[in-house]
């Protein structure tokens, strides 16, 4: 539930917080060139500017690599300067919309950039201040890779946390489980940042500006791609949905069908170790495994009657069907042979190829299973529904002939635990 009054006594004491520490830098510690902050002011402004957005909806910049290194070629009031800055101007494109001061609420952007300048400013004062560390003593690599990691560190841990005051107010969650959700992916972010931190600090120390801004190109380019493959993730995804809805459109069964066998074949590929990657080929696979009944006429399909030897033969053919769609679309053509082979039998009674025990790729006995479950635990326009435990032993009565053996066994502990 969110906490309103909560939230604007938090934002009005980190804006006040904010300016605290800048005045605190400011009558301590000297502020860099004018042409030092348009600088590295620039360069906050547009790693914050070109986000790069995951799947998930979430969305980072390498802009603290930016500000870290500000902080230690000019010192902690410039690098807080610079961070306030990065956020002033930074116009990223969010939910589809170009996002900018003038249309962001003045709330979440005082929270902002107030958040980013007391991060900076106290990684500053430790560095400075508590580690002792004066500007230009850091001129080698071995000198730089420890400091860097440290203050980025500290960045990230201060920023986890105060981000999870925030949500607590926004959204009632738990403050410490939030913090330690945050950090999470902290290591490939303080080797990715800190990395990119350490040679823009050397590049400028040793070679000037120019040779940053050189080094900063491939960097936009290497976002723009990863852009332009999370858009392909992301049309992927839409097809994959795009596709089932009309599945379910055609047979309203098959929707409710297909998310349960998707739920019960991610068990299964979880519990039998496979790799992250195998189990995100499964759920999509799950998920349309039934794809290929598109192609299978509606009298068929909803007939609540036995189904003739005819009729049954071309049931038979939407695994091929769906097989054939898919291979169709680029990003789902690997999972094209596990919808295809998802009716096979282990002991090579099956169809559309009679593959026979190993043979059968794992994946497609995995649905197998998950899919004779579900079928036989809901009820159908032909029959009634079994009781889970029923289907179990049916499940257990045929394992060696109809599935795998070491899947059922697995299967059956997954679902009773």
């Amino acid at each position: 539930m969110k906490n309103k009054k909560g939230m604007l006594m938090y934002i009005i004491f980190m804006s006040i917080l904010a300016v605290a520490v800048l005045y605190f830098l400011y009558n301590k510690y000297e502020i860099g060139p004018a042409e030092d902050i348009l600088f590295w002011g620039l360069l906050a402004t547009v790693t914050e500017t070109f986000l790069i957005s995951f799947p998930s909806g979430v969305a980072v910049s390498v802009g603290l690599a930016v500000t870290v290194t500000a902080m230690i070629i000019c010192g902690p009031t410039t690098g807080a300067i610079v961070a306030g800055i990065g956020f002033i101007f930074r116009m990223p494109v969010i939910e589809g919309e170009r996002r900018h001061i003038f249309n962001t609420q003045i709330s979440r952007t005082m929270f902002n950039i107030s958040q980013v300048v007391v991060v900076i400013g106290i990684a500053g004062e430790i560095l400075y201040g508590v580690l002792g560390y004066t500007k230009g003593t850091l001129n080698t690599l071995s000198e730089l890779v420890p400091v860097v990691l440290i203050i980025i560190l500290i960045c990230e841990i201060l920023n986890s946390f105060l981000v999870a005051i925030m949500i607590n107010l926004m959204h009632g969650k738990n403050i410490l489980e939030t913090f330690v959700n945050n950090l999470k992916g902290i290591v490939p972010s303080l080797l990715g940042i800190g990395a990119l931190g350490i040679i823009m600090a050397l590049a400028d120390m040793r070679y000037g500006k120019g040779v940053v801004v050189l080094f900063f190109a491939p960097l936009l380019v290497a976002r723009y791609s990863f852009k332009l493959y999370f858009e392909s993730q992301s049309m992927a995804m839409e097809t994959i949905h795009a596709l089932n809805d009309a599945l379910e459109v055609k047979d309203a069964y098959t929707g409710g069908h297909a998310t349960r066998v998707q739920e019960y074949a991610v068990k299964l590929a979880k519990a039998s170790g496979m790799k992250k990657k195998e189990v995100e080929m499964i759920r999509t696979a799950a998920l349309l495994h039934d794809i290929g009944k598109i192609g299978i006429p509606d009298f068929i399909l909803n007939k609540k009657g036995k189904l003739t030897k005819e009729e049954y033969d071309i049931i038979k053919e939407h695994p091929v069907m769906g097989a054939r769609i898919l291979s169709n679309v680029d990003s789902l053509k690997e999972i094209s042979n596990i919808i295809r082979h998802h009716h096979e039998k282990y002991d090579g009674t099956g169809y559309p190829d009679a593959l026979k025990g190993a043979d059968i790729p794992i994946e497609s006995a995995i649905l197998a299973i998950a899919d004779s479950f579900d079928a036989m635990t809901t009820d159908r326009p032909y029959k009634r529904a079994m009781a889970s435990l029923e289907a179990l032993d049916e499940l257990k009565v045929n394992k060696g002939t109809q599935f795998n053996p070491l899947l059922v066994d697995q299967f059956i502990k997954v679902m009773y635990e």
